[in-house]
């Protein structure tokens, strides 16, 4: 099969490849039509209808057949027929084509092989000129696939190296100062400190008790590594990604400036290819937590601590690839998120039309089935056009069937140019054609789906590939499922559904934000135990193995943006260096900061959806919190800015809804500010009946370890029975404030308000909910509905201790920075059971690789770290071995664990360098 490209220069290059009864392109218009008899269902035809003539709105194409064929619409277009009559009207989204420009559509037909030529294509009732192609069919019909598709087009030759993703989380030099010269590749760093990614600039980070976490370091940290270039790259493309780096970030690589990243809270790339050099070369990282008046965000009740805090990658593809996370999966059939459309003003950058009706996607959720968008932007680094068209495979996760395949157009793609392909797996009202007996993501149901994109080129920029070569291949996780929110509530795959959860920050104890994906992953893991289906992404874009975690698990996700505020409204204040900087109004004052500070705001929007847009865990995304706190001078603008990021988040993913946290005050609860309303404390009294809404945070109990055994539901407490909750009407659950204990500029006791500490100890109050989710299980949807008995401490004087993995916590590791193991000290009697008696310990690392937070050694402290008996850490090593851990309690025999660090990045013969990860050392 030969696939047409889109652009006006590839469809009047010639008729290279058709059977020649093409004419030359005159005024009017031009029709390439392609047909093929290997497509399911009989004939196919590929059309592409380019203008040469005046810009036309509201087309028409028509032609008739020689031979009488019955059509159906496969893809882009509406497709009808009378008698021999064929008329495609207005292509989805394509209804204006101006001079020049160009539409494709495709259908299916009757009669495998019988390949009718049709006759006096007209566009408006214009006469086009046009040519057929017609291969020769083949001796057998290619039969349906069990679950009809859209084409299924022969797999091209792979010609490229496989895209290779380099975990660069080790082999890093440290400094916690501004040094001048360090970008340059000959600096002496060799008295600074090696350390490995995730990283923070303070560790051990502690907080507890009276500690709140203010004592965090602002200013300038500088990272330094080597990294050896073979020869293999040549020819290929380098970049290096950086999965989150607080929060303004500048790279050089052998002393040329890569690039510099504004922001704290997500991912960025930079393309190091033409500075990189075979063999040695030097990365060189300046990282700047300092608070800056015009990026987002200036204020949050957390902590604002600097450092590359999350994974680094290098990705080494071939010049034409796909872009960082450059696939768009969509599934139009299971997408309806009923908008409101009495006003323009509620649904501004969404066109209505472009999803199923309600009845029909209630339809395709009963029969369980749907079709498959795969929107994937394309790079050319080749110093010349190439044509490339995207080839699209559907399997479930870690099976090896695949359940669809379809494809792109070809588009004439030019040299240092970008472009997106679009591929559809089959049109909304071709149910026949689309995935059936689809496994439907839910909490109880985490099914999860990968979509394989190869990239198929040629480099005649002809606009026609033969048989092509694959030069990319990239996968990306994706699930089917329908989440709606509507005026009564939420709907989760047409069921009406109860969101039961909690907010969630990301730093954890003694690291501070620099947490490994499996530190993410038991955060989600207590929260489902706990009967939650729901959790909020407090207040910033989480890492992204945090919805992987949310996708696997079953838990719904609600990603939040950066722009937020809270109790400091009106200070804009002069930067000291200190913590104290960021206890700013949410919204610059001074107007010389507003434009940069919105765009600012923007750009972490359109980077959290580029990076999370295709998780079936999250439900809808948030603009941001509690924004009313803002000066009265500002508060219009700031209102204005939510309004705006709404706008540019329907723009980014029409799929999901946009809300906002905190939106109890000022007016912010209005379809014309944000889709859905999230309520704050007493803000969850109020009755909204005009938009979508839930109750983002209740609760804010203050406590330590072990706390109270209640699920202090403050504001949305039944006022009859305090052991449990009274949403008003219409309001689709609730979210407690908070999840887990965290660090915060602001007082002590905000810093300790989870159901869990903040070393990931949970206190009575998670007890309380794992024993009692049966309460609200039958309407949340829940994965594990089964209550949990409580566990709790007795009384008495410890004559022992013991050193255990944590709950989710394994005893083997790797030494890539993905993974950790959390270590828990318990105090016991004689008898072996959990005492409530809190001690000093002490625990070192008595033999083999790895670190605690700081360094060899890391010790609890009762009233900071330890409480009810009980204190935990976690532990991670860089570099493979067996390690031994040793606990330490005055008057107590020591107690010790082995933990296992395999070798996943590594090379052989590796030890760990001296003073690894010590703290001391940078302070």
């Amino acid at each position: 099969m030969k696939i047409r490209s889109l652009v006006l220069a590839a469809v009047l290059a010639g008729t290279g490849g058709l059977v020649a009864t093409a004419a030359q392109a005159a005024a009017g218009c031009r029709v390439d039509y392609t047909v093929t008899s290997t497509w399911p269902g009989g004939f196919g035809a590929a059309v592409t209808v380019t203008n040469l003539g005046d810009p036309i709105d509201g087309w028409r194409l028509s032609w008739s057949y020689a031979a009488g064929q019955t059509v159906t619409q496969l893809w882009n277009g509406t497709v009808s027929q009378s008698g021999a009559q064929v008329t495609v009207t207005n292509v989805s989204y394509n209804a204006t084509i101006p001079t020049g420009g160009n539409a494709a559509f495709g259908f299916n037909g009757s009669t495998p092989g019988s390949n009718p030529v049709p006759t006096a294509f007209t566009l408006n009732g214009t006469v086009c000129t046009g040519g057929v192609a017609t291969p020769t069919p083949p001796e057998t019909p290619a039969m349906p696939t069990p679950t009809p598709t859209t084409p299924s087009p022969t797999a091209p030759p792979d010609g490229s190296v496989a895209r290779e993703k380099i975990n660069l989380n080790r082999s890093w030099r440290f400094i916690r100062a501004d040094v001048s010269g360090a970008q340059n590749p000959d600096f002496n760093d060799s008295t600074w400190v090696p350390v490995a990614l995730p990283h923070d600039f303070d560790a051990p980070y502690d907080v507890g008790g009276t500690t709140n976490g203010q004592s965090f370091h602002v200013g300038v940290g500088w990272y330094r590594r080597h990294l050896t270039v073979p020869t293999s790259w040549s020819g290929r493309r380098v970049e290096i990604e950086f999965e989150g780096s607080f929060s303004v970030t500048d790279v050089w690589v052998n002393g040329t400036r890569a690039g510099t990243h504004r922001g704290g809270f997500t991912g960025f790339t930079f393309d190091l290819t033409n500075a990189l050099r075979t063999g040695d070369n030097v990365l060189a990282v300046r990282v700047d937590n300092g608070w800056r008046a015009d990026l987002a965000p200036r204020t949050g009740d957390h902590q604002f601590s600097g450092g590359i805090y999350r994974d680094v990658f290098l990705n080494v593809t071939n010049n034409v690839h796909v872009a960082w996370y450059g696939t768009f999966v969509t599934t139009p059939a299971l997408t309806n998120p009923t908008w409101d459309t009495s006003n323009a003003a509620y649904y501004r950058n969404i066109d209505p039309s472009q999803y199923p009706s309600e009845t029909d996607l209630r339809a395709n959720l009963a029969a369980r089935r749907s079709n498959v968008r795969v929107q994937t932007e394309v790079r050319n680094d080749n110093a010349s056009p190439i044509d490339v068209y995207a080839r699209q495979e559907i399997r479930r996760q870690g099976a090896n069937t695949v359940l669809a395949t379809f494809s792109s157009p070809v588009r004439t793609l030019g040299a240092a140019a970008s472009t997106t392909l679009d591929a559809l797996s089959g049109t909304l009202s071709n149910t026949a054609a689309m995935v059936q007996g689809l496994d439907l993501w839910a909490p109880n149901n985490p099914a999860l789906y990968t979509v394989t994109t190869s990239l198929v080129i040629d480099t005649t920029a002809d606009g026609v590939i033969g048989s092509g070569t694959v030069v990319d291949t990239y996968r990306a996780t994706f699930g089917f499922r329908s989440a709606q929110w509507k005026v009564d509530g939420f709907y989760l795959n047409g069921t009406k559904t109860l969101l039961f959860g909690a907010n969630d920050h990301q730093d954890h104890g003694g690291w501070s934000n620099a947490v490994t994906d499996s530190g993410f992953d038991r955060d989600v893991r207590y929260l489902r135990e706990a009967g939650m289906n729901f959790v909020r992404g407090s207040h910033y874009p989480h890492d992204p193995s945090f919805a992987d975690a949310t996708d696997r698990l079953g838990l719904m996700l609600w990603s939040e943006s950066t722009f937020w505020a809270t109790a400091t409204a009106g200070r804009e204040p002069t930067p000291t260096g200190r913590y104290s900087d960021y206890l700013a109004d949410g919204y610059p004052q001074k107007t010389t900061d507003q434009a940069t500070f919105e765009q600012s705001a923007l750009d972490g929007l359109r980077d959290m959806i580029r990076v999370n847009r295709n998780h079936p865990s999250i439900i809808n995304w948030s603009m941001g919190n509690e924004v009313f706190f803002t000066a009265s001078g500002t508060l219009s603008k700031a209102k204005a800015l939510v309004s705006r990021m709404r706008d540019y988040s329907h723009q980014l993913d029409p799929t999901r809804k946009a809300g906002m946290g905190g939106v109890q005050r000022s007016a912010l609860d209005q379809l014309s500010v944000c889709d859905i309303a999230g309520y704050n404390g007493d803000g969850g009294k109020i009755t909204n009946t005009w938009m979508p809404n839930v109750v983002s945070e209740y609760g804010s109990y203050t406590s330590d370890r072990p706390g109270t055994y209640d699920p202090t539901y403050g504001d949305v407490k039944d006022p009859t029975d305090g052991t449990r909750f009274k949403l008003t009407t219409g309001s689709a659950g609730l979210a407690i404030w908070a999840g887990f204990d965290h660090g915060t500029i602001m007082d002590a006791s905000f810093a300790r308000i989870g159901m869990i500490d903040f070393y990931r100890l949970p206190k009575n109050q998670w007890y309380w909910y794992r024993a009692n989710k049966a309460r609200w299980s039958s309407s949340a949807n829940l994965a594990d509905p089964t209550p949990a008995a409580r566990e709790q401490s007795t009384s008495g004087t410890a004559t022992r201790m013991t050193l255990e993995p944590g709950r989710y916590a394994p005893t083997t590791i790797t030494n890539d920075g993905t993974t950790d193991t959390q270590l828990v000290v318990t105090m016991r009697n004689a008898a072996g059971a959990w005492v409530n008696n809190t001690r000093a310990v002490t625990l070192t690392v008595t033999s083999g690789p790895g670190i605690l937070p700081g360094g060899k050694s890391y010790t609890f402290t009762p009233g900071t770290q330890t409480f009810d008996g009980k204190a935990a850490i976690e532990f991670r090593s860089y570099y493979a071995g067996t390690t031994t851990i040793t606990a330490r309690s005055a008057g107590l025999p020591d107690a010790t664990i082995t933990i296992t660090t395999t070798d996943t990045v590594g090379a052989g013969g590796e030890t760990e360098p001296a003073n690894f990860g010590n703290a001391v050392l940078w302070r």
